[in-house]
């Protein structure tokens, strides 16, 4: 049962970015997403990943949520980059 609630965590936080993506990508701008909501969503990942690393723990999806997590918040700041008004 617990694999179920990785299984669901990893799923619902690493996808939620799919929609400000693909908004971005559609509307071929960036002005309604924050740059400094993203930033700071990557500093979260990047930090649970080091913690889990760090304390060795072995937590299979724990570990996959903060790095797909953190894959998603790069891949959604260069999408920003990407369609930022110039």
């Amino acid at each position: 049962m617990e694999n179920l609630f990785g299984i669901v965590l990893s799923i619902s936080f690493s996808t939620a970015y799919f929609p400000q993506i693909m908004k971005m990508v559609k509307r071929k701008k960036s002005d309604d997403v924050s740059l400094i909501m993203l930033l700071v969503n990557g500093l979260g990942y990047s930090s649970g990943v080091l913690y889990v690393v760090m304390k060795q723990l072995d937590a299979f999806w724990l570990r996959f949520n903060y790095i797909a997590g953190f894959i998603m918040t790069v891949l959604c700041i260069i999408t920003w980059y990407i369609y930022k008004e110039k």
